[in-house]
């Protein structure tokens, strides 16, 4: 059994580059246009795996072209792939991403074959949960299977890590089964109906979140750093400031070394500051 557990999506990301973004009714020329395999859960695994991480994907694929070329790229990265299924009900999800010159960046995600992932399908791998030493997960799955997910998670006594995005709110009980969240500042904002416009806004929504059974909450702050909060208290674990190119993937990086450091036996701060490190490195 894999030691880094990721159940998630995968996608086919058809990305296009551009000055700035076309304004509504507006057609532009762009730059250029890129086709790579893609996904949060997907970019998640492949992170841990090139620091060296012992990691498994679970999730689905289109019977397609596209799916075929994502597990291939996987099983190259030596990620084990032997519970991602194939479907022929919808073809391989597609990201359609639009980035501008300021590095900014704007995305559509078709779910297709990620939204036929079950239930039942992870009730079948349940034992591939038990004996994980760390799940990670995003949203970009149907929900009823993430709040399964993570009551699997709570009775095999799995650390889980949950990246909340794309965001939506979520319930107190899934949240008390998180044991690390790691929304960024829009997505903590949207699951705490909160503003997160200062620091001290951003360290009120944290504690909104502990109180509602979140072990830890690591909320991202883009070059700032990452605010780590749980019962301890709370800490800003600075950045690295650089240049960005393209910030997709950025946090997907943060996540994936995160749970590789953890697993590692690294504290939660060193974790961190790891997962700053990557992320950087993955916006230039």
């Amino acid at each position: 059994m894999s030691r880094i557990t990721v159940v998630g999506s995968f996608s086919m990301d058809l990305t296009v580059t551009m000055s700035q973004f076309p304004k509504e009714g507006q057609t532009i020329i762009g730059k250029k246009m890129l086709k790579n395999p893609g996904g949060k859960g997907a970019n998640q695994c492949i992170a841990a795996a090139r620091l060296g991480g012992d990691v498994e994907m679970i999730g689905m694929v289109g019977n397609d072209e596209n799916g075929r070329i994502i597990k291939d790229l996987f099983a190259s990265e030596g990620v084990n792939i032997e519970h991602v299924l194939t479907t022929d009900k919808e073809p391989t999800t597609i990201a359609l991403i639009e980035i501008d010159d300021t590095a900014q960046n704007k995305i559509v995600v078709v779910p297709a074959a990620n939204f036929v992932y079950s239930v039942e399908d992870l009730h079948a791998v349940k034992d591939v949960i038990a004996n994980t030493e760390m799940v990670v997960a995003q949203l970009e799955m149907r929900l009823d299977v993430m709040e399964e997910l993570a009551e699997l998670c709570r009775q095999y006594n799995v650390p889980m890590i949950l990246n909340p995005a794309p965001a939506v709110p979520l319930s107190d009980e899934l949240l008390s089964k998180v044991t690390y969240l790691t929304p960024n500042e829009t997505e903590l904002s949207v699951i705490t109906n909160h503003p997160v416009s200062t620091l001290d806004e951003i360290k009120e929504a944290a504690q909104m979140l502990l109180d509602r059974g979140v072990k830890h909450v690591i909320a991202t702050l883009g070059d700032k750093g990452a605010l780590m909060a749980d019962a301890s208290g709370m800490e800003v674990i600075p950045g690295y400031p650089i240049k960005a190119i393209d910030t997709v993937a950025a946090g997907d990086s943060f996540n994936g070394a995160l749970a590789k450091a953890l697993v590692d036996g690294a504290s939660l701060k060193e974790a961190i500051q790891l997962a700053n490190a990557v992320g950087a490195i993955t916006v230039t």
